[in-house]
C-alpha cells in the first residue's frame, strides 16, 4: 500500500512538473510568436493584446497542476474540499486577473487612437478594472457557497453611511468622468484654472488631475475642483494664440513713431523667434490715456499659449532698447515723482 502511494505521488509530481513546463513553454513561445508578428505589421493594438496574454499560459499550466494534485487525492481527508476551493478561487482570480490586465490595455489602447470618442485617461482603466474586480469577487463568493444576497441587503442598509463617507471620492470620481466625456479637458492639454495655476493635463485619475507648470512642477488638483472651477483652455478653439503685449510710454510722445516701432519689432521677433506664426501681421491698438501714461497693447499670434513666453521675452526686450534710441521716454513712477 505504501508503495502504490509513493508510486502515486511520484507520478502526480512528474505530471505537476510537467504541467508547468509545458505551460512556461507555451508562454515564451505564443508571446513571441504574436508580438513578432504584430510589430511587424505595426499593429498596435495586436501587440498590446500580446503582451496582455503574456504569462496567461504558464498561470494556466500551474492551475492545471495544482488540479492534479486534489484530484488525484495527494490532498486526503478533511484538506481535500479545502483544496478543492483552493483551487475553484485560484482559477477565478487568474481568469479575472488576466481579464481586467487584457480590458485595460484594450481600453487604453482604444482611448489613445486618433479619432477616438473617449480621451486617453487612467480614469477609464481603471474603472474598467474595478468592474472586473467586482464581478469577480461575485463569482468567487458564489464559488465558496457563500450568498450575496445578505451582503447587498446589508449595504442597502449601510448605504447611507458608506455615500456620506464615500462623498469627497465619489464626486471626484464623477466630476473626472463628467470632465473627460464632455471633452472639455483632455491629457495634453494647456489650461489656467480661476486660481492662476496653469500648465499642461498630464492625467485625469479616478481622484486627481495632474498637471505640469511650465517651470516643470507638478500641480495635483482634485477633480471635483477642477469642475466646480472656472478654467481657461488654450488647447481649443483657434489653432494659434493671439497674445497681447501692453506697453505704457509717457504722455506726449509721438504716437505714431511709437505705434511704428512697435510693428517693426513685432515682424522681426515674428520672422526671427520660434513659436511665433510666420504669415501673422502684428497689431498695435492705444487701449488707455491717463496722463503721464499712454498704454498701448501689440498683438502677436504664436502657435500655442504654452510658446508666448520667448516671443514675449524677446519683443519687450528690442522694443526697450529702440524706445530708449529714439528718445521715448517710459512714464515717471508715481511714488518717485512724489518724492522729488
Amino acid at each position: 500500500m505504501s508503495d502504490l502511494l509513493t508510486e502515486r505521488i511520484v507520478v502526480t509530481s512528474a505530471l505537476m512538473l510537467g504541467c508547468v513546463i509545458v505551460g512556461i513553454v507555451v508562454d515564451q513561445l505564443l508571446y513571441r510568436a504574436l508580438n513578432s508578428r504584430f510589430a511587424k505589421a505595426g499593429s498596435i493594438p495586436g501587440v498590446t493584446l500580446a503582451q496582455a496574454l503574456h504569462g496567461l499560459p504558464t498561470a494556466v499550466g500551474i492551475l492545471v497542476a495544482l488540479q492534479f494534485a486534489v484530484t488525484r487525492h495527494m490532498l486526503v481527508g478533511r484538506a481535500s474540499p479545502f483544496a478543492e476551493n483552493a483551487v475553484k478561487v485560484l482559477a477565478i482570480v487568474i481568469i479575472t486577473a488576466f481579464a481586467a490586465r487584457i480590458l485595460g490595455r484594450v481600453v487604453r489602447a482604444y482611448t489613445e487612437r486618433e479619432g477616438t470618442r473617449l480621451p486617453s485617461s487612467s480614469i477609464f482603466v481603471n474603472l474598467a478594472r474595478g468592474v472586473v474586480w467586482v464581478l469577480g469577487a461575485t463569482a468567487v463568493l458564489a464559488a465558496l457557497g457563500i450568498s450575496i444576497a445578505p451582503l447587498i441587503t446589508a449595504l442597502g442598509v449601510g448605504g447611507l453611511a458608506v455615500g456620506l463617507a464615500l462623498q469627497p471620492t465619489l464626486e471626484n470620481v464623477f466630476s473626472g468622468v463628467q470632465v473627460l466625456a464632455s471633452r472639455q479637458i483632455e491629457p495634453g492639454h494647456f489650461i489656467r484654472l480661476e486660481t492662476g495655476e496653469e500648465g499642461v493635463v498630464g492625467d485625469v485619475t479616478w481622484r486627481n488631475t495632474t498637471i505640469q507648470r511650465p517651470s516643470g512642477e507638478l500641480v495635483i488638483v482634485p477633480n471635483s475642483v477642477i469642475g466646480r472651477s472656472l478654467v481657461t483652455n488654450f488647447s481649443m478653439g483657434a489653432p494659434d494664440y493671439g497674445m497681447a503685449i501692453p506697453v505704457s510710454v509717457s504722455y506726449g510722445a509721438d504716437l505714431a513713431l511709437v505705434e511704428r516701432l512697435a510693428l517693426q519689432v513685432a515682424r522681426e521677433v515674428i520672422a526671427e523667434v520660434d513659436g511665433a506664426v510666420r504669415q501673422s501681421e502684428p497689431v498695435v491698438r492705444f487701449v488707455d490715456l491717463t496722463p503721464p501714461t499712454v498704454t498701448f497693447s501689440t498683438i502677436i499670434r504664436v502657435r500655442s499659449y504654452a510658446e508666448r513666453i520667448p516671443a514675449r521675452s524677446e519683443f519687450v526686450r528690442r522694443l526697450e532698447r529702440r524706445l530708449s534710441e529714439a528718445g521715448i521716454e517710459a512714464p515717471p513712477v508715481a511714488g518717485a515723482a512724489a518724492s522729488k
